[in-house]
């Protein structure tokens, strides 16, 4: 037992400073390849691909000196075979590196390898990995897959405030069954449907259809041009994944114009026979659309003057002046057309109003002048007369 007692002394002595030394890890650098990219994943015989490795530093404290990165690949073409000096990779750092190369002539399964060698910084110590990564070339293969076509029916034109009917048809023109579809109709704005916006149909077979009907209703306030209706579908074919589709529906909304007169007007009010004056008719476009290239033309009026009037272009619920110079050569009433042409996204239009002008002529005018003074004089007599004849009876 005496001669064990220093041993046993001994053993704690190392214990208690194992304890209270502060444990110190000394750490290299140490390369892994964490991720490898090739595209295309499965390669024709001849074709070019890339592969494209990630390289990281796994040490924390110390630093790689990558010196040489190549790519082993029997039997396959590349212009890079390597790269050199590619430079310092820190502690817990990565960088990429992509080869391209050639596939093989011969189909099959092929396993070429990432070289790197590296230094460790501050040493002359070199190290090396080596990552092989398969390569399949002429494996790809045709998986049958669903496809869906939408035909769809729908008017080329409407116009604002038009009903119109929407009719989808969706075929199934792939190789397997379409399972779980769902269809979902985009809102527009000023277009309104009461039909409900989401379908789902359970299965299509192959060559198989499915019709939707729907309806809408444009609002007067809809613009004119190209209106668009999104449309939504997802499906899955023999694989789980979700295909989507994106389908839109077009239709052209059209805008008629609707000119007429919205007042006239002369210049002076009174016309006599030999006088020169203004005629100003106003016109409106009460339609949906723009009235394009307006032009007014006065007929059968027998006046000398400027009876035509060009307006260009009058917008939906404005209005523009066609203004006429003219010359009365003769007096009386006088019944005339005015004619107004003009465009819009329907073609050309003419629309005519029937008007009327009253002209005095100078002979009943003065003859008028003459008649009023002798109708005062009368109605001045009458008034004394019945005025003294009160005065008697008192």
């Amino acid at each position: 037992m005496k001669t064990k007692e220093p041993f046993k002394w001994i053993l704690i002595s190392i214990l208690l400073l194992s304890l209270f030394t502060p444990v110190t890890c000394a750490q290299t650098a140490a390369l892994t390849i964490t991720d490898y990219t090739i595209q295309p994943e499965i390669l024709t015989p001849g074709e070019l691909g890339t592969v494209t490795v990630t390289i990281k530093n796994t040490a924390v404290n110390a630093s790689a000196d990558i010196t040489d990165i190549y790519l082993f690949a029997p039997g396959f073409e590349h212009d890079h075979k390597n790269f050199k000096s590619v430079g310092t990779l820190g502690g817990c750092s990565s960088t990429s590196i992509t080869f391209a190369f050639i596939a093989p002539d011969r189909e099959g399964i092929y396993f070429p390898e990432i070289h790197i060698v590296f230094r460790i910084e501050g040493t002359a110590l070199r190290d090396s990995i080596r990552y092989p990564f398969p390569v399949r070339v002429n494996e790809r293969t045709s998986l049958k897959e669903a496809a869906l076509e939408v035909e769809k029916v729908i008017p080329a034109e409407i116009s604002p405030g038009d009903d119109f009917p929407l009719t989808l048809k969706l075929i199934n023109k792939g190789e397997t069954t379409a399972h779980n579809i769902f269809l979902k109709i985009g809102k527009v704005d000023t277009i309104y449907s009461n039909d409900p916006g989401n379908y789902y149909i359970e299965n299509l077979e192959v060559g198989e259809s499915y019709v939707v009907n729907l309806k809408f209703r444009s609002s007067e306030d809809t613009p004119t041009g190209m209106i668009t209706i999104p449309i939504e579908i997802t499906y899955e074919g023999l694989s789980s994944d979700v295909k989507k589709q994106s389908e839109t529906v077009g239709i052209e909304v059209i805008g008629r114009a609707e000119v007429g007169i919205s007042d006239v007007k002369t210049d002076p009010l009174s016309i006599t026979k030999g006088d020169d004056f203004t005629l100003l008719i106003r016109i409106e476009n009460f339609g949906d659309g723009d009235a394009k290239s307006v032009k007014a033309t006065i007929t059968d009026l027998p006046f000398s003057g400027v009876k035509e009037a060009f307006l260009g272009k009058i917008a939906v619920d404005d209005d523009a002046p066609a203004v006429f110079t003219l010359r009365s050569d003769e007096g009386g009433s006088f019944e005339y057309n005015l004619q107004i042409s003009y465009r819009d996204d329907l073609g050309e239009h003419t629309v005519t109003e029937k008007l009327s002008l009253i002209v005095e002529s100078k002979e009943s005018n003065g003859t008028l002048k003459m008649i009023i003074p002798l109708i005062l004089i009368a109605l001045v007599s009458i008034g004394l007369y019945l005025h003294f004849k009160e005065r008697k009876k008192k």
